[in-house]
Parts: C-alpha cells; sequence; structure tokens
C-alpha cells in the first residue's frame, strides 16, 4: 500500500484522489506521506499504552472476550464464547474511580501497575456469569488466582476453612 500511495503522491494526485482510487483513508495516507509520521504515531501509541485508558483497555478487552471452558468436561469442545456486553474504559473508571480497592481484600489498586491487579468474573463464567458490567470486579492479582472458578459465597467458605484449620494446626 506504502509503495502505491507514494507513487501515486509524485504523480501530483491529492489525498482525495489516492483516497477514491486506492480505497484506504486520509489517515493511511497521511501516515505514509508526512514527514516523520510514522514516529509520531509510534511515540503516540507508546504513550497511549502506558495511560490508565490504555491500560484498561488492554484488560477490558481480554474480559470482553473471555472463554468458558466447562470444567467436567474439558474437551476441546467445550468451550463457548459469553454474549459480549458492550461497555468503555470510561465506563469502568465511573464504576470504580481514580483509587479503585480490591472487591475481595480491601487492598488499594493501582490502576498504573497492570500486573497486580485482574478484572474479575464475579460469578465465573463457567457458573452462568457474563461478561456485563456489572459482574465485572477489580481484584488484586493473588486473590484472583486464589478464587479461580469459584463464586464469592464459595471463596469465602474456602477461606474461612483455611483460617480454622491452620488455628486448629497452631494451637
Amino acid at each position: 500500500m506504502k509503495e502505491k500511495i507514494l507513487k501515486l503522491r509524485l504523480e501530483g494526485k491529492t489525498y482525495d484522489e489516492i483516497k477514491k482510487e486506492l480505497g484506504c483513508s486520509k489517515s493511511t495516507i497521511s501516515y505514509h506521506c508526512g514527514e516523520g509520521q510514522k514516529e509520531k504515531t509510534h511515540k503516540r501509541s507508546k504513550k497511549y499504552r502506558k495511560s490508565v485508558k490504555g491500560i484498561l483497555c488492554n484488560k477490558l478487552h481480554d474480559f470482553l472476550i473471555r472463554k468458558s471452558r466447562d470444567f467436567r468436561n474439558s474437551t476441546k469442545g467445550s468451550e463457548r464464547r459469553v454474549t459480549t456486553h458492550k461497555f468503555t474504559v470510561g465506563d469502568i473508571l465511573n464504576k470504580f474511580g481514580e483509587a479503585p480497592k480490591c472487591y475481595l481484600t480491601g487492598d488499594n489498586i493501582n490502576l498504573y501497575d497492570p500486573g497486580s491487579y485482574q478484572f474479575d468474573h464475579i460469578v465465573p463464567v463457567c457458573k452462568g456469569g457474563d461478561n456485563s458490567l456489572d459482574n465485572l470486579g477489580l481484584v488484586i492479582k493473588d486473590a484472583n488466582l486464589s478464587k479461580f472458578h469459584m463464586t464469592v459465597e464459595e471463596y469465602v467458605e474456602l477461606c474461612k476453612k483455611v483460617i480454622n484449620n491452620f488455628e486448629k494446626i497452631n494451637t
């Protein structure tokens, strides 16, 4: 595409004429014709990926396309795509704010440190949960890994058993 755009530009064609002939957008033409456009675009993209909105956008994408595996029958054919709901990073920020807390532990979550927290399906997909904003929880990574596919109630019961056993063996 780049070579075609540059060739047509050298022939004196306008952006509109190139757009019509090649069926591409003006931004694509500008990207290939402009001075330093690749570097500017790369710098903008890099800056966005490090912003809270960029970080949340990646996590949101993963949350919305999450697939379920039927744990009773873990064959390849048992995967299914859950109905995808549409909401934005802005919706997430409106729900949780700029200084959210883990809904399981109460720990502060630093939105700029994507490795320290995860999006959790409060009701797991394998137990009928969906990918809606109402079923989205912000949780620290360790808590989410230990919760796995349990509901919050099941997880709390397991934690109680662990605490009771720990107290029993250490008294």
